[in-house]
């Protein structure tokens, strides 16, 4: 019986040691390069080891977005939206974190960001090379009134 309880249990472990092993050192701090029609993208960049991979697989994108409070305190889970000089959208996607990379055909665009209800608007001039940077920097009297309601 201690044989089969022993055997059981290190199964157990082994089986799970993945799931404990990532809650142990963390969730995958790679960023991910997403897609929205054929438009690639990356967001993230909490914590200084995310936000220099962030760079560094962003730094061949051509439009960075910042997003943070007048304080200059970052925040995520901004709701991007990018529309092409038609008005088309070209790009939905919500930010894993402060920054925003995106490879986008060369051209003007729209860029409305969204956060804790309330959304800034920007005019990019997109190159086909070198990078375009917006930063989205929200009054922090709306983050405090925010968290005051919760």
């Amino acid at each position: 019986m201690n044989k089969i309880v022993v055997e059981t249990v290190g199964l157990f472990l082994f089986s799970v040691s993945p799931v404990f092993a990532n809650s142990l050192t963390g969730p995958d701090s790679q960023p991910e390069v997403q897609t929205y029609k054929d438009i690639p993208y990356v967001s993230g960049g909490f914590g200084l080891e995310e936000r220099a991979e962030l760079k560094a697989i962003g730094k061949m994108d051509n439009l960075e977005l910042s997003f943070a409070l007048q304080n200059r305190d970052y925040i995520g889970s901004a709701e991007v939206v990018i529309k092409d000089k038609n008005g088309a959208d070209i790009l939905e996607a919500v930010s894993d974190g402060p920054l925003f990379f995106a490879k986008l055909p060369e051209g003007v665009y729209t860029v409305k960001a969204t956060a804790m209800g309330k959304t800034l608007e920007q005019t990019a001039h997109v190159p086909s090379q070198g990078q375009t940077r917006l930063y989205f920097a929200w009054k922090d009297s709306i983050a405090s009134h925010t968290l005051a309601k919760k």
